[in-house]
Parts: C-alpha cells; sequence; structure tokens
C-alpha cells in the first residue's frame, strides 16, 4: 500500500537531511550566544509634594457632591405635580365624553392656555391700575410738553389776555402752544355768544354738539379737528404752518361777527 510518511522520509533524504523516526518531535538548537541589556535604568517616582497640592486644589475636584433638594425646591415640585395631575384627570374626563384621548387632551390643552391668558390679562390689568395708568391713554401717542405760561388743568378762557399769550407764543416760535391758543379764544368767543356752554370738564365733541347751526358746526369741525392734529397728534408745525391753520380760525372768527 502506498504511504505519505514513505514519501516525506524519501523526500528528508534527498534533501539531505536527518530522518525523524515517526512519533518524534525534532530536537530545538538553543542560538550561539544571548544579548544582555547593559543600559542602566533609572527608576522616575512621583512627587508626592505635588500630588497633595493638587488633591487639596478645588479646581481639580471632579467629584461632584448633590446636594438635597431644599424646602422651596420641594414644595414647587408639589405645586407643578399637582397642576400635571390636575389636568391629566382633565384629560381623562374630556377623553370619556368624547370617547378619544386625542381629543380629551386636545381639549384640555384648550382650556388649560385660555385659563392661563386671563390669569396673565388679570396680572397685567392689576399692575397697570397700581400704577396709575389709564387704558385709554396706554396706546395713545403722548403729545410732548410745551412750555404753557399757565396750569392747562385749571384754565380759564375768561382770564386769559390771548393777544398778549398769543404774541409771546410766536416770539418764541411756539406754534404749536398758539395754536392751541387760537382755539381757547374760539372757546370764549363761542361762549360769549352764548352758542355753548363752557366748562372746563367739557370735551371739544361736546362743544361741536352744542351748536345748533349747522354751518357753524361744521366750520367749529375744521378748526377743532386743525388744533388737535397740532396739539395731541404731534403734527410737525412751522410759521407757514401756523399761517394756513391761523387763516382757518379767523374764517371762523369772522363767521361769528
Amino acid at each position: 500500500m502506498f504511504k505519505p510518511s514513505n514519501i516525506l522520509h524519501q523526500t528528508n533524504l534527498a534533501m539531505g537531511g536527518h530522518v525523524v523516526p515517526a512519533g518524534k518531535a525534532s530536537p530545538l538548537h538553543a542560538p550561539d550566544f544571548i544579548k544582555v541589556d547593559t543600559v542602566d535604568v533609572a527608576v522616575k517616582h512621583f512627587n508626592e509634594a505635588a500630588m497633595d497640592k493638587y488633591k487639596n486644589d478645588k479646581d481639580f475636584n471632579y467629584h461632584v457632591i448633590k446636594e438635597g433638594l431644599s424646602w422651596w425646591d420641594h414644595f414647587w415640585s408639589w405645586v407643578w405635580h399637582l397642576w400635571a395631575s390636575f389636568w391629566n384627570w382633565v384629560a381623562e374626563l374630556f377623553q370619556k365624553l368624547f370617547g378619544s384621548a386625542n381629543m380629551g387632551k386636545s381639549s384640555a390643552n384648550v382650556i388649560k392656555y385660555v385659563i392661563l391668558g386671563v390669569g396673565a390679562f388679570a396680572i397685567i390689568y392689576c399692575i397697570i391700575k397700581l400704577l396709575g395708568i389709564s387704558f385709554p391713554h396706554l396706546f395713545k401717542k403722548q403729545a410732548k410738553s410745551a412750555s404753557v405760561p399757565y396750569s392747562e388743568a385749571v384754565e380759564n378762557i375768561h382770564e386769559i389776555s390771548f393777544d398778549e399769550a398769543i404774541d409771546d407764543a410766536l416770539s418764541n416760535k411756539n406754534y404749536r402752544l398758539a395754536v392751541r391758543l387760537l382755539y381757547l379764544r374760539s372757546l370764549k368767543q363761542l361762549s360769549d355768544l352764548n352758542l355753548i356752554n363752557w366748562k372746563i370738564e367739557k370735551t371739544n365733541t361736546a362743544y361741536i354738539n352744542e351748536l345748533t347751526n349747522a354751518g357753524q358746526r361744521e366750520q367749529f369741525t375744521v378748526v377743532t379737528r386743525q388744533f388737535e392734529y397740532v396739539w395731541y397728534g404731534d403734527f410737525p408745525i412751522d410759521g407757514q404752518s401756523y399761517q394756513r391753520i391761523n387763516n382757518i380760525f379767523q374764517e371762523f372768527k369772522q363767521s361769528l361777527s
């Protein structure tokens, strides 16, 4: 029978090798010499003083100590948990009502945001009231302050020397004040003719409505609007603009004579 071991045996002989009996391992040959490392090794040691320094430095302390919650944190945690639980209960209530989880959650959110909006409005309203701010004047543009030689709140049209006051305003180029004085003089003229019942607390619209003559009412409406544009509307006015407005007031004055 042909055996592979015979081929291996013959090959070894042909190559001049030694025949190794079957079942025995080939012997290992030790190297001719062993190289020994003769370099001196310098042993390094940690600097204990430097290590202690870094250990005691807080900047190198990366261990975070978690502090416990304060009573204030516990209180607000309880409040928000109560708030969330309440709206979960509302959502479940609407879920049973509509038979849908999405409808229940959506309905609860709508009610929640409506309540939050009303609450925010109430807080803002209280703050505005405490500050003494009037809602009609909150979004109304305030007129620039003018140098008025008398208090507007207590001015009496029957006690003002209009010609002198108007001349003073024009000499100072205070055209806004001059227009106001023209309007107050028109009120005095109407009051002197008993066409209106002048009272300090009345509004300009009230005086317009008191005029029974349609033509006079229309002309007085025009001069009133001119005055309000300049005084309350912060309408820019110079000497040329004042002359045009003054002509309107003069025409109204002549219509009364």
